[in-house]
């Protein structure tokens, strides 16, 4: 390496090499509950909306927006591209059933099973032009029955 050629760095910064993620890739992700039954109430609901981020934080995920159903959870975050999102996906649905499970047996019994959620899940890639308008559909669509009510 010619060190004309090359720009001055410091003596620390030549000992390490750390990758700059110019991009990153979000993705809407959507699954629901075994059968698509309507069994999270409202305290499943607060659990999700407790667990989910918690996760994400732990395993390095930018979550940008959770929102749950009764029978089905989106979830858009944004991965760097050395993440997979089947990888994030699997750990999400397992970590956060397995918790379901443990803190509310009763799920157990009104699935009818060990499993929370269906096998199968959505992706949709979101453009970073397009990230707020699905926030703002995903706020628009989970909005809590109480503010339906008061439009009405």
């Amino acid at each position: 390496m010619n060190p004309k050629l090359a720009p001055h760095s410091s003596k620390p910064l030549l000992g390490r090499w750390e990758p700059v993620y110019r991009s990153q890739l979000h993705y809407l992700v959507t699954w629901s509950t075994r059968g698509r039954k309507p069994v999270l109430k409202e305290r499943h609901l607060q659990a999700l909306q407790r667990l989910i981020p918690e996760l994400c934080e732990e395993r390095s995920i930018g979550l940008v927006d959770v929102a749950v159903g009764q029978d089905h959870v989106h979830v858009l975050f944004g991965l760097r591209p050395s993440q997979s999102v089947a990888t994030a996906v699997r750990e999400i649905k397992s970590r956060v059933g397995l918790s379901l499970l443990s803190h509310y047996p009763e799920l157990r019994v009104w699935l009818g099973g060990n499993l929370v959620w269906d096998d199968r899940y959505a992706v949709e890639t979101v453009s970073p032009a397009r990230l707020q308008r699905v926030q703002e559909r995903l706020r628009e669509r989970h909005r809590p029955h109480a503010q339906l009510a008061e439009a009405s």
